[in-house]
């Protein structure tokens, strides 16, 4: 059986480990292709993002392929919504989600597309089922270093070489029209309290609106989020967000949230806008330190309403890398037999038509 994994950007990959971890040598193969939906639709900037993906792989020992496949894969594997590449019989486009969000885009009804969503608990399940999209409930593979324990505080702290006694807070603002950088920057800036700041972007905002954050924040340290993936969580004392699918695995981890509304956000059924309420909200800028005091001071006051979005957005804490990695050898067996059997069916009838012509 073949299983391709698709990788636009390093951070894909980082999301594909807990999964990948769990297949023989030879039994997946990582394949990268253009990142075309935030990029700009020039054929240069698509071919030189492909190649510092590929580059970046490399320098890490992982091999990876990329362009055009002579036979299609028994499974091709994303975790962005893609328009359909393989055939609908002898091959199966499956999409394992990578957060939980909305943004009118990862519950949507783009995923017709897919044979198979796989989805990290019921609430998913439940709102593509209302697009007619067949899922399958795994869990969330890039939690399972914390859930099983192999990922701490303090393993997270020293990776990323931050300091193991310090009150350390996280920046993490989502891209695009819901980022409330601009209202919150200065006050993030001038903020008076003894706590380090660490700022991580989303992959998008590197690659399309890095201007947007140049020199607003100087006192955070900023970390790629391919460098960092859930350790910068798992270091945290605190997380800041805005309207980021961040939120809720800061839920699933237990870290203290604080949510920054933006002016003029229209209420909407978006889950990161729907549900604000895992941590105190801060309706302007005047707001932030005293909210901020306010939730490190008495973190367990959010306790119960984040243990409510883990176990609501979560099932299978933990193993969810080795169910999703069983679940695409179940989906790359369905098409091999389907392949098998019109190919014996095609055999079959050509030495049907052999015999009946004398031959």
């Amino acid at each position: 059986m073949s299983m391709y994994f698709c990788v636009q950007h390093p951070w894909y990959y980082r999301n594909w480990e807990p999964v990948l971890k769990h297949f023989e040598p030879g039994e997946a193969a990582i394949y990268v292709s253009p990142w075309y939906s935030h990029l700009p639709q020039d054929p240069q900037v698509h071919a030189r993002q492909q190649q510092q993906t590929l580059d970046w792989l490399k320098a890490r020992g992982v091999e990876a392929v990329t362009g055009a496949w002579e036979i299609e894969p028994h499974v091709f594997a994303t975790h962005a919504i893609e328009q359909r590449v393989v055939g609908q019989r002898w091959s199966k486009q499956v999409r394992l989600l990578y957060a939980v969000i909305s943004k009118k885009y990862t519950y949507s009804a783009m995923n017709g597309s897919y044979d198979c969503v796989l989805v990290a608990s019921q609430f998913g399940a439940n709102l593509l089922r209302q697009h007619g999209v067949r899922t399958q409930v795994v869990g969330y593979p890039k939690l399972d270093p914390w859930f099983d324990g192999t990922l701490t505080k303090a393993k997270a702290r020293e990776r990323l070489g931050l300091d193991p006694d310090r009150t350390i807070v996280l920046y993490a603002p989502t891209f695009g029209g819901l980022c409330a950088h601009e209202t919150y920057a200065q006050a993030l800036n001038e903020l008076d309290l003894d706590v380090e700041f660490v700022g991580q972007l989303h992959p998008v905002t590197y690659m399309t609106e890095l201007q947007r954050f140049a020199g607003t924040l100087p006192r955070a340290r900023w970390i790629e989020p391919e460098e960092a993936g859930i350790h910068v969580l798992a270091a945290a004392d605190a997380i800041i967000t805005d309207y980021s699918g961040v939120t809720f695995e800061a839920c699933a981890m237990d870290v203290p949230v604080l949510l920054l509304d933006k002016p003029g956000v229209a209420p909407s059924e978006d889950v990161e806008v729907k549900y604000r309420d895992a941590g105190p909200r801060v309706m302007s800028a005047e707001e932030l330190k005293p909210r901020l005091e306010e939730l490190l001071a008495s973190p367990e006051r959010w306790a119960e309403r984040r243990a409510h979005y883990r176990e609501t957005f979560y099932e299978h804490h933990g193993d969810a890398g080795r169910r999703a990695a069983n679940a695409f050898r179940q989906m790359a067996e369905e098409a091999k037999r389907a392949r098998e059997q019109d190919v014996d069916r095609i055999y079959t009838r050509m030495r049907a038509l052999e015999v009946s012509a004398g031959r």
